[in-house]
């Protein structure tokens, strides 16, 4: 369940894919019809925690599996 290709560094914490998902490692994803969605609430917190566990407990990359997961790539 790594995040995969296609991911290239923006600026300090933040990371775009090539599909438009962008993911700041302080826990906001932007969607590519630009909705925003945060870990710092219910139960979006309980699947971001999920993802980042399966990726070792690298927050990075498990965001950017969960932002994958959620636009169904």
């Amino acid at each position: 369940m790594r995040p995969g290709p296609g991911w290239k560094h923006l600026n300090g914490p933040v990371w775009e894919h090539e599909s438009g998902v962008r993911v700041h490692i302080g826990g906001l994803v932007r969607l590519p019809d630009m909705t925003i969605v945060t870990v710092n609430k219910w139960p979006e917190r309980k699947e971001a925690g999920y993802y980042i566990k399966i990726n070792g407990g690298n927050k990075k990359r498990g965001l950017m599996a969960w932002a994958m997961n959620m636009i169904g790539a």
